[in-house]
């Protein structure tokens, strides 16, 4: 089971939150949801680079 952990505050900039907020939308995400499944992809990326 997954442990839930505290709220994380992530400041940027109004540009960048508004982009977020626009492609969230598109693909019907919470922000939150878009933010971690980029994040996940560009690590995933990263590992695959790295072998």
């Amino acid at each position: 089971m997954k442990q839930k952990r505290p709220p994380f505050g992530l400041r940027m900039p109004n540009d960048l939150h508004e982009w977020v907020k626009e492609k969230a939308e598109e693909q019907g995400r919470s922000m939150n949801n878009f933010v971690v499944t980029t994040l996940q992809s560009v690590r995933a990326e990263e590992a695959t680079a790295q072998k």
